[in-house]
């Protein structure tokens, strides 16, 4: 009951706008924290060893302990007056009256922005400690393909029927893209790339029965054909469909990270006894050329923002150039979790046209928000995960798939924040954390002993 009612938050997260308003998050978190409660409870209470507990992954909860103990520093405690944000050296002279200052610019920021932070390692443990059966980790995945398809089929319905609401609501923002229940078409882009790289994934596993076996070549074809329209088919409808909409969110940055994740994915799978490197090569081929028709078909405007690249000034790079100047004179202490809003308000110069809520890097960002030592923390924490999910490709015979939806969306999303802020909005957020937990979980072998801590 507790992973389906996480499996239930993972799936609606998407809905009130992806979760970006306080309401949203607020609520995710008190109902994470009430399933990590119930899960202790259940741990105590049939006295069972960890699946896998801290003493296997001892680097992972050293690496976010460190950053989450320099956050709440950041909010909460009165540091040296060297250390703490100018703004509130300025606001007591202000106001004659002296302070209690702290590292962040808005230590509420901060605290709202680790509670978001909390939520998604809360969901990832869940995940991380469900997800350990095969029966669990495919229901997973299976879940996370329908509710992309829900979302991509809706928006492709507003799409068509030419509607300017999300939900019940008027746009606001991005009139002729693609969003389904997001405001912004990048994150809904993103959010889509996952769906495709799980889809794929399933498609792929069913077709590697044939694919392995000593057929000749045109009965192996023959079999294929036969496994697509009588088993397969509804993966393949959901794959064109969820692609449809990832092209009309006209997302530049989305569509190629996404393109880049899915031939890893092949590829990656291809070193597996199920799909040699010829058949993965060939669905390379097959899938870009149905992204290729698809464009022919409803790409004008994607067409028309990569030529962009090449014709206008890019107001972001702009961006990059004021928080890697502010990072370069300020390395350590960061401005605060959550306040790069407030911080950038005081950096941006004239020539930066535009609104900026963040910086559309993520890794600037975190940086210029909590300092080096922390963000390096958080990035190690990342890079380590990538790597147990790489190792799970190579060490696993059984469910390998799970670690290489793992790797593979790990890869989009890694690349997609370089030049956005996909990452940073909850539902995507969410998702990515529990997709993550069930391939972490997956990466052991199944034989291994369970941990005492």
């Amino acid at each position: 009951m507790i992973f389906k009612i996480l499996l239930a938050i993972v799936v609606l997260s998407p809905l009130p706008f992806a979760s970006v308003y306080p309401w949203s998050t607020s609520l995710i978190a008190v109902c994470v924290g009430l399933l990590l409660l119930a899960w202790m409870a259940e741990q105590v209470l049939k006295r069972e060893a960890f699946k896998i507990g801290l003493h296997s992954i001892w680097p992972l909860a050293a690496f976010f302990a460190f950053s989450v103990f320099w956050i709440i520093f950041q909010a909460v405690v009165s540091p040296p007056q060297s250390w703490a944000a100018p703004v509130w050296r300025q606001a007591t002279d202000v106001l004659g009256t002296p302070l209690r200052g702290a590292i962040s610019i808005n230590p509420e920021s901060t605290l709202t922005a680790l509670m978001n932070l909390l939520t998604y390692a809360g969901i990832f443990w869940l995940a991380f400690q469900y997800g350990r059966t095969i029966e669990k980790a495919d229901m997973a995945i299976r879940t996370i393909v329908l509710a992309v398809f829900c979302y991509s089929l809706y928006g492709l319905w507003i799409a068509y029927t030419g509607s300017q609401t999300i939900l019940w609501f008027s746009k606001f923002a991005y009139y002729d893209d693609l969003t389904s229940t997001f405001v912004n078409r990048n994150s809904f882009a993103t959010y889509a790339g996952i769906g495709l790289v799980c889809t794929t994934a399933i498609f792929i596993r069913r077709l590697s029965g044939p694919l392995a076996k000593p057929f000749s070549r045109s009965e192996r074809l023959r079999q294929i054909i036969d496994d697509v329209l009588e088993h397969s088919w509804f993966y393949l409808v959901v794959w064109v469909v969820i692609m449809m909409a990832l092209l009309l969110s006209h997302s530049r940055a989305g569509f190629l990270s996404t393109a880049l994740s899915l031939v890893l994915l092949t590829l990656v799978l291809s070193t597996t006894k199920g799909v040699r490197l010829k058949y993965a090569l060939i669905m390379c081929g097959l899938s870009l050329g149905v992204i290729s028709i698809l464009l022919f078909f409803g790409g004008d405007a994607l067409d028309n923002r990569f030529a962009l690249l090449f014709s206008n000034r890019i107001p972001r790079l702009e961006v990059y150039q004021s928080v890697i100047g502010y990072i370069e004179t300020h390395p350590w202490a960061g401005t605060g979790y959550g306040t790069f809003p407030e911080a950038f308000h005081v950096l941006r110069t004239p020539d930066i046209e535009g609104l900026f809520l963040k910086a559309h890097n993520t890794y600037l960002e975190v940086i210029m928000e909590i300092g080096l030592p922390a963000a390096i923390s958080l990035f190690t924490l990342h890079g380590y995960i990538l790597y147990l999910t790489f190792q799970g490709i190579r060490t696993r015979r059984q469910g390998i798939i799970f670690p290489s939806i793992g790797f593979s969306m790990m890869v989009l999303v890694i690349l997609h924040s370089l030049i956005d802020f996909s990452l940073q909005i909850p539902a995507v957020a969410i998702t990515y954390s529990f997709i993550i937990g069930v391939a972490c979980a997956q990466s052991w072998s199944l034989s291994r002993p369970s941990d005492k801590w």
